[in-house]
């Protein structure tokens, strides 16, 4: 999970330096936009991935209960869900 906070924080200082200083900004404040633009984007990054995560846990834990046949109702049934 540190990976991408860090990397959604480089991302986010980079991309937003990058657009401040082209907008014409004094580099002091496009250091401020970007300091911004770091929380931001690794905060993003790391809501992302624990999105990703909580996914992929669903996705195994809906095979391992398919496999299991442990389904009830509300379950999977094969490969659709009942209506």
């Amino acid at each position: 999970m540190k990976y991408f906070l860090l990397m959604g924080g480089f991302v986010g200082f980079a991309v937003v330096l990058f657009a401040s200083y082209s907008a014409g900004n004094r580099p002091a404040v496009a250091l401020l936009d970007a300091s911004i633009g770091c929380l931001v984007g690794g905060l993003l990054f790391r809501m992302l991935h624990a999105a990703y995560i909580a996914g992929l846990k669903g996705c195994i834990a809906d095979r391992t209960r398919s496999t299991r046949g442990d389904q009830s109702d509300e379950e999977l049934e094969g490969s659709q869900r009942k209506i």
